[in-house]
């Protein structure tokens, strides 16, 4: 008995073994925490950092992180900028653009904010007739424009799809990933997390109830049309709640991040499992409109990442953008150097994200030609028209 109870008492720590105890310290919660660091203050360029920086039980030195790494980026720059100056070029001007771009990128490795700065206006013209983006239908609108501040490229690189990527030099990736806005065009109602589980469990019945049934026929009630009339009526009520089912959550609910408790296991986008350790949101701007962003510190099997999701609602628009800084775990980073690298870059995104705006809205509604199931013998017939109408409203 004695045996068992050790291995009980055992498994806790034989389970969570596994992952970082980085966060298991009371070290950043009620913490005397300087959240107004200048990272664009003067920095030794000779100095050699070896990314080694204070941190105590009690504290996260926040400051000295991010000053890490802008002392690593600037020493960096600094001796690809003597290279620039000793290259040959074809006439002046090559030689003095390329040094001015080589000083703007010190200057922005000293203070990314300088990323915005230097950075370029750009407007990105959406439309549902451009071929591949019918589906913009699905998000509520016919066209839109998007007004965004491109970042200086010494910085973040445009790697495609609309997905903006750093890579620092200890190996941190840092990914920023804006996602389409989204109108609310079906006018669908906003639950809080409890509705929400209470509708979806709803939805669950009465979708089970209508694959597993077919459209009642006349001929197989023979002389009694009144059974025959209710079961089709329940049959295309059910159709109709089938059809109708949606539902939206404010980005206040979903700030809170429901999906994941903390010290747990949780399922990840990818469909693998991961082990959240904290959780925190704060209020962003987003967009331009009063929003959230809030954070999933997480690991798996092969990365550790502090995720930030920003999001706001105007008006029945909805804006959200992904921010992730990851590494793996090979790499023998750690959690600490994630923080230091979300601290020096976080101001520029929060930033960049702010400025974003849409302009010259131009509304979708509910397209007429979407297949009704109710209109169907059964929902193999109704999936089959469903595909061909979403393939003609992809444009393929």
């Amino acid at each position: 008995m004695k045996k068992l109870l050790l291995i009980l008492l055992c498994l806790p720590m034989i389970g969570f073994g596994q992952y970082s105890n980085y966060y298991n310290i009371d070290h950043n919660i009620n913490a005397n925490i300087n959240k107004n660091v200048n990272v664009s203050g003067t920095v030794n360029k000779n100095v050699n950092v070896s990314g080694t920086v204070r941190n105590t039980v009690t504290t996260i030195d926040y400051g000295a992180l991010a000053n890490a790494n802008a002392q690593r980026e600037s020493n960096r720059l600094t001796q690809q900028r003597i290279a620039i100056e000793q290259a040959q070029y074809r006439d002046a001007k090559e030689r003095n653009d390329a040094i001015l771009y080589a000083n703007r990128a010190i200057e922005i490795a000293e203070n990314p904010m300088k990323a915005h700065t230097y950075g370029s206006t750009y407007t990105s013209k959406l439309n549902h007739q451009i071929k591949g983006w019918g589906g913009l239908k699905n998000f509520g609108f016919l066209s839109y424009d998007e007004v965004m501040t491109i970042p200086h490229k010494s910085l973040f690189e445009n790697v495609g799809q609309g997905r903006w990527e750093n890579i620092s030099s200890d190996g941190i990736t840092t990914e920023f990933i804006p996602s389409l806005a989204v109108y609310n065009y079906r006018n669908l109602p906003y639950l809080d997390y409890e509705q929400g589980k209470k509708y979806s469990a709803r939805y669950q019945v009465l979708n089970e109830y209508y694959l597993n049934n077919q459209k009642p026929k006349k001929r197989n009630y023979k002389k009694d049309r009144e059974t025959y009339k209710k079961d089709l009526e329940r049959y295309y009520e059910v159709c109709d709640s089938v059809d109708n089912f949606g539902y939206s959550f404010t980005p206040k609910t979903n700030s809170k991040l429901y999906s994941a408790e903390e010290k747990s296991m949780f399922p990840s986008s990818d469909g693998d499992s991961a082990y959240c350790h904290k959780k925190e949101v704060v209020k962003r701007t987003v967009y331009g409109e009063k929003g959230f962003r809030s954070t999933l510190i997480w690991e798996d099997e092969y990365e550790i990442c502090i995720t930030d999701n920003y999001e706001s609602l105007y008006d029945g628009v909805k804006f959200f953008t992904k921010v992730r800084y990851k590494t793996d775990k090979s790499s023998g980073l750690t959690f600490e150097d994630l923080e230091g690298r979300r601290f020096y870059l976080s101001k520029f995104i929060d930033k960049t994200i702010a400025t974003r705006r849409i302009t010259n809205e131009v509304y979708a509604s509910e397209d007429t030609y979407k297949p009704k199931r109710r209109s169907y013998s059964n929902s193999e017939d109704y999936q089959q028209a469903y595909d061909k109408w979403e393939k003609r409203m992809l444009g393929e």
